[in-house]
């Protein structure tokens, strides 16, 4: 029985040991929104001094056409101005949380507002050890959301 725990342990985590190891540090959906948020926090700050609690929304639903949809940040004053919401490709994303920013843009977009729609994007490492699938998703989900007429940003852009 040792032998085989032993056997699964040297077949399955040595990627894991390496990819820690190697300095990679995966940052999952969670990990775009407090960078979202922080950065939104620090900028409207910056332009808007004390008002910037006011104007920052962190987790608030937009009504959409079929819904009220929730991102991670939208800067209202009354009415949204702006929406943003973060995906982490540097983690297996499951698929319905693939489709989920591309259902809260088109039917956001499907509504009568007009309000801009961002997704903030980690992409995948080249570390990573499924990297090409991984890649393909990425590509295909930015393809959708620009499609969708959502700005993609990258970490540094925000």
């Amino acid at each position: 029985m040792d032998a085989l725990v032993e056997d699964i342990a040297n077949k399955y985590l040595s990627e894991l040991v390496s990819e820690s190891t190697a300095g990679f540090k995966m940052r999952d959906r969670q990990a775009a929104s407090k960078i979202i948020k922080s950065k939104t926090r620090e900028v409207l700050k910056q332009r808007f001094g004390e008002q910037a609690k006011d104007l920052m929304k962190s987790d608030y639903e937009i009504s959409g056409q079929l819904e009220n949809n929730k991102f991670d940040v939208v800067v209202a004053n009354g009415r949204p101005y702006c929406a943003t919401h973060g995906i982490s490709f540097e983690v297996d994303v499951p698929n319905r949380l693939q489709d989920a920013p591309s259902w809260q843009i088109s039917d956001v977009k499907s509504s009568e507002t007009n309000v801009p729609i961002a997704i903030v994007v980690l992409p995948p490492k080249v570390e990573q050890h499924n990297y090409q699938q991984i890649e393909k998703s990425y590509q295909k989900n930015i393809d959708t959301y620009q499609e969708l007429r959502a700005d993609i940003l990258q970490e540094n852009q925000v």
